[in-house]
């Protein structure tokens, strides 16, 4: 063998290894997500088409029989809408909100360290202490909000109040994560650029408008998905504070579920009510790539 034809060989051998490379790092993260995501997904999607028993042991073969059950189920498209009000109004709350503060933080100042800490405290603090938190502040005849405005109302009870506070709190959690990626993004933004746009007349909301909101936009696409997928999930407050009450109005898709397919056992309902929740997610957040192609600018 000739020394080209060595090198020839050499050469495709380091060409062939460079492909391969990157996809050997990747291995064993495909493995962890096939095993436990899409396996148990496909494998649910599957179990939906049959009559499962209590067990979790499949019967007969019934079609879209339990999609057709669960469709008709007025406390599941009862879920359905509350979960999508739910997310329409806490995920822009919650974007608004984190980016007006990003905004007041912007420039760096010797007590940012402090402001920037309380505006990010939310996302530092589990769930169920949240939950505790506003239930005591809530209660109907020790809270403090009922005392502080002489009011007597059962704010988790009431089904005119039960779902608005659901949504505040969960905006409340979200800001600080929101805040914290404006924040980031906001920094990011060349000095120059925003010195030109005031030198230019462009103040105020304009300035937002034209310059900031364009220059950060990547950030808020990240942030309306992850919002997204997040707040058509949710669960954690209805089953805390409300258990779903009053009368269905904060029940969500997952609480649904969860009361159903785990403490019921009912996995028919289940299998099928997840399969549905998981279209109604895929189809908002196919709706948000729409704002990338128009709203998105990068670089």
């Amino acid at each position: 063998m000739t020394s080209a034809t060595q090198e020839v060989k050499k050469t495709a051998n380091k060409k062939f290894f460079n492909k391969l490379e990157p996809w050997m790092y990747l291995i064993p993260s495909l493995v962890a997500i096939g095993l436990f995501t899409y396996y148990p997904f496909i494998t649910n999607i599957f179990d939906s088409l049959f009559r499962v028993d209590s067990f979790g042991n499949r019967g007969d073969f019934v079609g879209i029989q339990n999609y057709q059950s669960i469709l008709g189920n007025t406390k599941f498209l009862q879920a359905i809408g509350n979960t999508i009000l739910f997310s329409v109004v806490t995920i822009p709350a919650s974007l608004i909100v984190g980016l007006l503060l990003a905004l007041v933080a912007r420039e760096k100042r010797k007590t940012s360290p402090i402001y920037e800490a309380m505006y990010s405290l939310p996302m530092a603090m589990t769930l169920a202490a949240v939950a505790m938190i506003f239930q005591l502040m809530l209660n109907p005849t020790l809270g403090i909000v009922n005392k502080m405005f002489d009011l007597d109302i059962n704010w988790l009870r009431n089904e005119v109040t039960s779902l608005p506070v659901l949504m505040f709190i969960e905006t409340w959690l979200n800001t600080g994560f929101n805040f914290l990626f404006m924040l980031t993004a906001v920094r990011g933004i060349p000095e120059e650029i925003l010195e030109s746009a005031e030198i230019d007349g462009a103040v105020g909301f304009t300035k937002i408008y034209k310059i900031i909101l364009p220059y950060i936009s990547p950030t808020i696409l990240f942030l309306l998905v992850s919002s997204i997928a997040k707040a058509m999930i949710t669960s954690g407050l209805t089953l805390i504070l409300t258990q779903g009450g009053p009368d269905g109005k904060t029940e969500t898709i997952v609480s649904f579920i969860y009361k159903n397919a785990i403490l019921n056992q009912n996995y028919n309902i289940g299998y099928a009510a997840s399969v549905i929740g998981f279209i109604i997610t895929f189809i908002f957040v196919g709706i948000s790539f729409i704002y990338e192609k128009k709203g998105v600018h990068y670089g």
